[in-house]
């Protein structure tokens, strides 16, 4: 399995950075997790046709996560070289659904026809959640501390290997659980100091759970400015875990 991170950054511009978006490979199946504005073209830049995806899963659909899925399954629906013919199923929490509706809504006929859509299945934001995705890849899930049906999304691999993304969230004993063990931890550290609305994770906040979960290797995501980086690396580093933070274009392979 290797997990791709297309975009590291947040939807402040910065010319280095986009927006989250990642994608799990396994063998011949490529499952798109996030995907805020520019995934298609990075996609294309890693050498992945977007409209080839075999499966979507999203932590939460706030613009910055999901903004080119509009884009994505227009591009599914009447890009040029071949009208997707099966339908893409997306994994998302509850209240998935009903957003997808209010972009199919929005965009009369474009994301959507008769022959082709979007096929949701919701995950619980009460407690544990799981579900099997293309190549064998199997989804365990705990709700977020963040709002937009946010979830904490894990990947297993059909040979074992593991890796976590926190999605956007404050501080959370469900992602430490969730992330126990794991060969790779990605997690937002978007703060330099903590939230007020205990929303986002900050340099403390992600150490905290480092030093609970133990995983084998940590990336840092989602800095928005007024965060030092060698100050973020510096606090998880105490952890004695090896973290770095991530790059657009990144591919970690995880076996």
């Amino acid at each position: 399995m290797k997990f791709v991170l297309l975009g590291t950054g947040t939807l402040v511009p910065d010319a280095e950075r986009g927006p989250a978006g990642f994608l799990v490979e396994q063998g011949e199946h490529h499952i798109l997790v996030d995907g805020g504005s520019g995934t298609l073209q990075r996609l294309a830049r890693y050498g992945v046709d977007a409209r080839r995806l075999d499966a979507g899963v999203y932590s939460h659909w706030h613009l910055d996560h999901c903004g080119d899925l509009a884009p994505l399954l227009f591009a599914m629906r009447v890009g040029i070289g071949g009208v997707r013919r099966e339908h893409y199923p997306i994994w998302g929490g509850q209240g998935f659904g009903e957003f997808l509706g209010k972009l199919e809504a929005a965009f009369p006929g474009w994301i959507r026809s008769d022959n082709f859509g979007a096929v949701v299945s919701e995950l619980s934001l009460q407690g544990p959640d799981h579900a099997l995705l293309p190549g064998g890849i199997r989804l365990d899930t705990r709700p977020a501390r963040h709002s937009a049906g946010a979830l904490h999304l894990r990947f297993t691999s059909p040979s074992g290997a593991t890796v976590v993304f926190s999605g956007d969230t404050g501080p959370s004993p469900a992602l430490a659980e969730l992330a126990a063990g794991v060969d790779l931890l990605v997690t937002e550290c978007a703060a330099a100091e903590p939230d007020p609305w205990n929303s986002h994770l900050w340099p403390e906040a992600v150490a905290e759970i480092v030093s609970l979960a133990r995983p084998k290797r940590v990336l840092l995501t989602h800095f928005y400015p007024g965060l030092e980086e060698a100050h973020a690396l510096e606090v998880v580093g105490r952890c004695g875990i090896p973290v770095a933070r991530a790059w657009d274009g990144q591919v970690v392979e995880l076996g």
